[in-house]
């Protein structure tokens, strides 16, 4: 799982993962702290783990990764929205007033 918002999102998804699970922390658009009780997911015997995604450059390595676990089915990047290039306007207004969930990905002619 991909996280970008952080904060209490972040934690709840921590705590709903499955054994072994992992959650990619990649942002932080909520600007809140992440708090997570880890007693709590001890006394439910979970597994999972959360890996904090650090972009340096160059990048190419955590790129690599990142299609790596794509294309071997290992990581749902949950597109929401679809469409062409000319119509990145409205993908950027839709994600913005919450109208997708998930990620708006525009294609090139």
């Amino acid at each position: 799982m991909l996280d970008n918002v952080g904060g209490r999102q972040l934690a709840e998804a921590f705590y709903r993962l499955e054994d072994d699970g992992v959650i990619q922390a990649i942002g932080k658009a909520s600007k809140e702290p992440t708090t997570i009780d880890f007693e709590e997911s001890r006394s439910r015997s979970q597994r999972g783990r959360i890996e904090n995604f650090n972009v340096t450059t160059p990048f190419g390595d955590d790129l690599a990764r990142l299609v790596g676990l794509l294309s071997r089915g290992e990581l749902d990047a949950q597109v929401g929205w679809r469409g062409p290039w000319e119509q990145a306007l409205s993908a950027a207004e839709a994600l913005l007033s919450r109208r997708v969930r998930g990620k708006a990905v525009l294609t090139l002619p």
